[in-house]
């Protein structure tokens, strides 16, 4: 409708003057309903009839002008249905056969022709044809031999898988195909790809291979060993095997643009190449794969790689879940550089999200273009109606009213961008533009759906969508062959420490281990009609868990071993230490004895020579008080002189530096003045008045007629003098002419006029000079003070001298005496340190005598137990090869079968070890290898059944990788995991509670363990994440995505899941992603449950006392095992002598006390016990007999479903018949009471339920189990 146009109200339409023909192809695939009916059938009927429909919303009519119909089907039979004649009457029918040999090879030959034609040699022309012959030999064949049946209903070949193998030929260009073999080969590669791949047993594919090679002697006129000669080894025959080791694909040059599908030359390149591929993507995901790239993983990526090459190409992955479908799509789209797109189920997802993912899918292929692959899985859907949308896309590349108008619209606005972009010209209309888009959706996008084969629902989806045959590619996944199960093992073990001897033996036996349970599973069904599926994931999880638990275990025996043996390695030094210290305490006695007394006398003589030191002392300190005195005095008098000089010095420094500044040319400045300012000439007067120069006598210029002196002559010859400046700087100012600055004083420095900023207006230089002559001044009148000061100083320090020449004698003197004290002082100090070592070896060796005396008295006794422990553990070590690897078979493969079938399995693998000479413990146990005891007892108190089968479920269930799914039908495991968990915060929930979810999110959040109970037989698919641990890491915290949120994963969360189906049927897509624990009761455990009810209804008290003793025994095992570990810790971590340690003495002393009460209460208890027993086993007759009326009941199932009845019902029953049967005092009649009643009880409820057909079977099964009992 939404292709219509509204034409008036109620009437619909093509565009005026055009028809519209509705084409429906497979007309006769709807399932007929109850009444026989086809209902879309009958819609299209009422259309043809009356030429209108009704609208459901508002029941108003809808009428059609201008529409018609062409309809297509093929003949009724497998799976397609008779057409009602009330419909077919309508039509005109016009019945196509199939294409004869010519029209077939008209059209191919036409297109191979066309292809050769194009710069490729001449001899390829005729290959074309002798190919499409051959194709045409190939696809007759393949048609009349695998025909299909029920299990094979994918053999089903049409035209298009013709034409697949001629575009696949087609995909080499010119450049790269020169040779005809290789054309050949190519051919060959092609009808393997599209016919071979999809085969399912051997007989089948050796009949293929029969097929190819009759065709290439009659169509090509050569044989398979000349064609394929080179994959075969030794020049042996080609046989079918050999063919796997031909690829072709466009993967072999990472990057290269155009990429070009060439035969792949070197099989050991090719494995390079893909690893290469695999490690970028573990770089650059956030979910890095695992993988082993084996050759059989590398078919199924160079396969799909090949398919998503060509346009419009799509694949069907077919396998068992955890056979590596999933792995080898994202692997091969990598490779070929497209995006992968998934969609994620959560609970609420339906058919709405579904449509909203498909519209962001196709956008994304048609409108933005982007290389995309589609990965679908058949536990992805929630409602047929998905695949009934998908066989449209692989059809069409379209969902029929998929978008309304406004989105519609906005595509056909990007397409038209894209159309002027890439410069198409397609007619703008919104038909051509839709066209346009779907073009492009075909082009890009490529749909791989992984289904699996086992189940009706594989088989229905076939026949009700064609086109997920006709469409696609198929690709079977069958079990892997034995040359991957051998590289697999070799990879992840090549990193485990074991001789390469060893190493093959163990591959050896865990691909033995693979194809014994496979074997095993036949047979588990056979008699028990229980699934139970054996998965290459599977046989990673036996890797894997084998690898953790060797490493766990190696480590954990060589720690215990290693402590028992330095603990007896103490024990025997310590042992051995007691002569010793007994010899060397006899030893050290005299020595104490002798060094005292020396001690003593040099006492005495240092006592006396420290009296004569003191006198000395005394003496030279009176000395050195009058000493100190005149240095005083000295002292004074010279920092007095130097307070005066203060004074000058920095004048001086100042006119000094002033100098320095004057340079010969501010000289000559001065000097060539003809007629100088009086400031100059009063400066240079002072000057040459302090050179003592002379003035010249001249005529006075005022014209007084008197001689005047005048210094400017002198001062200008005195200027000439080059060292002038020099002069100064070294002018001898501590010896100035008392009568010249006397002369300087009156006459210049007392002048207002004679300062330096005065003179520098006149003349820079003489600044420098007038201040010089200033600084003579100072300090000539400060030296005249400090003359007669520095005199008295000389005078002080040749007194001082003296006085410090007559102390530094007796100093001299007192050194010799203390150097002499300090002498025997040191030798007193040794000689007293001697004697507190003496003293604290002494205590110290009776110390340890003490504690070796303690030591051996507490432990001596544990000698020979640790001795015989330590032996035990060192061969456990030698044989943890062969136990672990037992043991990981039976973690990995036996959790979901029953006790004897367990059994024996691991019976005939323990055998097989020592057949294989692996190293391995004579009888071996799940439990004795993997389990612990104080633990195991917990278990128990919990309430697991003390079986041996249910206590090694409990083993598996910590030592797997995958979370526990445990069948449950009696509520066993229920019960124990409550009781287990519940110190720990267990949450409980099921997945119809509303909720589930956020308590699931909380519990991965806080670490707290989780029950999921009462699941079915399909879980939610938002736990995938959560089962398949997949968390990844961002900013160095842990996450994990759950549907939409993203939280944080923490390590310490556990997840339990129970079922409370008898004989659930889990699908490997299921199976492989959790650990399958088969919890029904046993015998032995339901005897021991059975035995307590008894028990604790006829002996109360004991039963109670027997309760308590079993809680204590199981307080008492852990304590001593604590302080055991506690005992031996101290010993390991103990460095050097352990007799030194008072500290770890004392803890063990402690210890070893406590250790022994502990002991004797245990003793006590575990005699009262075997009391206890002794009477409450006086009633095992009767629950062995109820024990075994059980079983026959529950045996019931077998012939009608609805004959299951609970273990509550059964106890609540035994507990009235106990309460309600005859007593007596006489134990062996009372047991024959308890026994009468309870039969006739059981037999006449469960008659009550039983069709009257089965109730004489049912009296049989009863008289055959009670006469087997006895």
């Amino acid at each position: 409708m939404s292709k219509l146009d509204r034409r008036r109200k109620g009437v619909f339409g093509p565009p005026m003057g055009k028809k519209c023909l509705v084409f429906v192809d497979d007309l006769n695939m709807p399932q007929k309903e109850k009444y026989g009916a086809q209902p879309p059938i009958e819609l299209l009927r009422q259309w043809v009839d009356h030429k209108h429909w009704y609208d459901k919303k508002d029941n108003s009519r809808l009428e059609l002008a201008d529409v018609n119909l062409v309809c297509a089907m093929g003949p009724p039979g497998g799976g397609r249905n008779p057409i009602t004649n009330r419909f077919t009457r309508h039509f005109n029918l016009i019945s196509i056969e199939s294409f004869d040999d010519t029209t077939m090879t008209k059209i191919f030959s036409s297109m191979v022709d066309w292809h050769f034609g194009k710069g490729f040699d001449a001899s390829f022309l005729r290959l074309g044809k002798m190919m499409v012959q051959a194709t045409m030999a190939v696809y007759k064949a393949a048609v009349v031999t695998f025909l299909p049946t029920p299990s094979k209903s994918h053999y089903v070949f049409n035209l298009r898988d013709f034409s697949r193998v001629v575009s696949g030929v087609l995909l080499v260009p010119k450049t790269h195909m020169t040779e005809a073999n290789k054309l050949v080969r190519l051919w060959v590669h092609e009808v393997y790809r599209i016919f071979y791949d999809r085969l399912i047993s051997d007989e089948d594919r050796e009949q293929f291979f029969a097929i190819v090679q009759e065709t290439l002697s009659q169509q090509f006129k050569m044989t398979s060993d000349k064609l394929l000669g080179h994959l075969a080894e030794g020049g042996k025959a080609v046989v079918d095997d050999n063919i796997r080791s031909l690829f072709f694909g466009d993967y072999m040059i990472p990057g290269a643009e155009p990429k070009i599908y060439d035969e792949v030359q070197s099989f050991s390149d090719l494995t390079s190449v893909i690893e290469n591929y695999l490690d970028d993507y573990n770089q650059m995901s956030k979910a890095p794969m695992k993988l082993v790239m084996f050759k059989f993983a590398i078919e199924h990526v160079s396969r799909i790689s090949r398919v998503l090459k060509q346009d419009n190409g799509h694949c069907l992955l077919i396998g068992v879940g955890g056979s590596g479908r999933q792995s080898a799509c994202k692997l091969a789209t990598f490779m070929a550089d497209y995006s992968l797109y998934q969609i994620e189920i959560s609970k609420n997802y339906t058919t709405v999200e579904w449509r909203d993912d498909l519209k962001k899918l196709l956008i994304r292929a048609g409108a933005e273009g982007k290389r995309t692959t589609f990965l679908f899985s058949d536990n992805q859907i929630k409602d047929e109606s998905f695949v009934e949308d998908l066989n449209m896309i692989l059809n069409t590349g379209d969902v029929p009213n998929l978008y309304p108008p406004d989105e519609k619209a906005e595509i056909i606005e990007k397409m038209q961008v894209v159309a002027r972009t890439q410069g198409r010209k397609i007619e703008a209309t919104p038909l051509s533009m839709y066209n346009f888009f779907i073009e492009r959706v075909k082009e890009h996008l490529h749909v791989v759906l992984a289904m699996s084969p086992i189940g009706d629902s594989f088989r229905n989806r076939l026949r009700m969508f064609p086109s997920l045959i006709n469409c696609c590619t198929i690709d079977w996944f069958q079990a892997w062959p034995s040359d991957a199960l051998e590289m697999v093992a070799n990879k992840f073990l090549e990193d485990v420490d074991m001789s390469d001897q060893m190493r093959g033996q163990c591959v050896t036996l865990c691909q033995h281990f693979h194809q014994s349970v496979r074997t095993l599973s036949d047979r588990y069904y056979a008699i028990l009609r229980r699934q139970n599926y054996v998965t290459p994931t599977s046989y990673l999880e036996l890797i894997l868990t084998f690898k953790m638990l060797l490493g766990r275990r190696r480590q954990a025996i060589h720690g215990m071993r290693q402590r028992y043996v330095v603990g007896l390695e103490k024990l025997e030094f310590a042992a051995g230490q007691v002569s010793v210290m007994q010899q060397e305490l006899q030893e050290l006695q005299p020595q104490l004895v002798q060094t005292s007394k020396e001690t003593d006398e040099l006492m005495v003589k240092i006592e006396k020579d420290t009296v004569e030191a003191e006198a000395k002392k005394q003496v030279v300190a009176a000395d050195e008080a009058v000493a100190n005195e005149a240095a005083s005095k000295s002292q004074a008098i010279k920092d007095e002189c130097e307070a005066d000089l203060a004074e000058a010095i920095p004048a001086l420094e100042a006119a000094i530096n002033a100098l320095n500044t004057l340079t010969s040319k501010d000289i000559t400045l001065v000097k060539s003045m003809k007629n100088p300012p009086a400031l100059v000439k009063l400066v240079m007067e002072a000057v040459c008045i302090m050179k003592a120069i002379k003035p010249e006598r001249k005529p006075d210029p005022s014209g007084s007629g008197k001689m005047v002196e005048d210094f400017w002559g002198p001062s200008q010859k005195l200027l000439s003098d080059l060292k002038f400046l020099d002069s100064l700087k070294s002018y001898d100012k501590d010896n100035i002419n008392p009568q010249i600055i006397k002369k300087i004083r009156d006459n210049y420095c007392s002048k207002e006029e004679f300062r330096p900023e005065v003179i520098k207006t006149a003349s820079a230089a003489c600044e420098g000079l007038c201040q010089w002559v200033r600084a003579m001044d100072v300090y000539d009148r400060v030296a005249k003070v400090v003359a007669p000061k520095k005199i008295k100083l000389a005078e002080a320090e040749a007194e001082l001298a003296v006085q410090m020449k007559k102390l530094n004698e007796k100093r001299a003197e007192l050194k010799e005496v203390l150097d002499k004290l300090q002498a025997l002082n040191d030798q007193f100090q040794t000689m007293q340190t001697k004697k507190e070592n003496l003293e604290a070896n002494i205590d110290l060796c009776t110390k340890k005598l003490d504690r070796a005396e303690k030591l051996i008295g507490g432990l001596g006794g544990e000698k020979d137990r640790w001795s015989q422990a330590a032996k035990e553990l060192g061969e456990r070590y030698t044989n943890v090869i062969g136990d672990v690897l037992v043991s990981s078979g039976v973690v990995a493969y036996l959790g979901a079968f029953t006790v004897d079938f367990r059994t024996d399995c691991v019976r005939e693998w323990h055998g097989l070890c020592t057949e294989k000479a692996i190293p391995c413990s004579p009888s071996f146990s799940v439990s004795a290898t993997l389990g612990e005891p104080v633990k195991i007892r917990k278990w128990s108190i919990d309430g697991l059944p003390v079986d041996s089968f249910s206590v090694e479920n409990g083993i598996i269930i910590f030592n797997s990788n995958r979370w526990p799914l445990m069948i449950d039908p009696q509520g066993q495991a229920n019960k124990w995991v409550k009781n287990m968990e519940r110190p720990n915060k267990l949450s409980v929930i099921k997945l119809s509670d509303p909720n589930y979810s956020r308590t699931l999110e909380n519990s991965i959040q806080f670490g707290t363990p989780v029950l999921l109970e009462n699941v079915g037989e399909e879980l939610d698919p938002l736990l995938e994440p959560l089962l398949l641990k997949q968390t990844f890491k961002q900013s160095g915290v842990e996450y994990i995505r759950l549907g939409e949120a993203v939280i944080e994963y923490s390590q310490d969360f556990h997840l339990y899941i129970t079922t409370r189906l008898r004989n659930p049927h889990y699908l490997p897509e299921v199976s492989v992603k959790v650990t399958l624990l088969n919890f029904m009761i046993t015998p032995q455990g339901l005897q021991d449950q059975l035995l307590g009810i008894v028990a604790a209804k006829e002996k109360p008290e004991l039963e109670e006392k027997k309760n308590e003793l079993i809680v204590e025994s199981a307080k008492n095992q852990k304590q001593l095992k604590e302080i055991e570990d506690k005992i031996l810790e101290v010993l390991s971590s103990s460095e050097g002598n352990i007799l030194e340690d008072e500290t770890a003495i004392k803890v063990l002393s402690s210890s070893k006390k406590l250790a022994a009460e502990i002991s004797a209460k245990q003793e006590i208890a575990a005699a009262t016990e075997v009391e206890i027993d002794q009477t409450r086993n006086g009633y095992r007759p009767v629950a062995t007999h109820a024990s075994i009326l059980f079983f026959c009941i529950s045996d019931l199932a077998n012939i009608e479903p609805m004959y299951q009845y609970s273990l509550v019902w059964f106890i609540n029953l035994y507990i009235q018949s106990v309460a309600n049967s005859t007593k007596s005092s006489d134990l062996q009649e009372r047991i024959h009471h308890l026994n009468d009643h309870f039969t006739r009880s059981i037999y006449n409820n469960v008659c009550r339920s039983l069709f009257e057909k089965d109730k004489l079977l049912f009296s049989f099964i009863l008289c055959i189990g009670i006469l087997k009992g006895r």
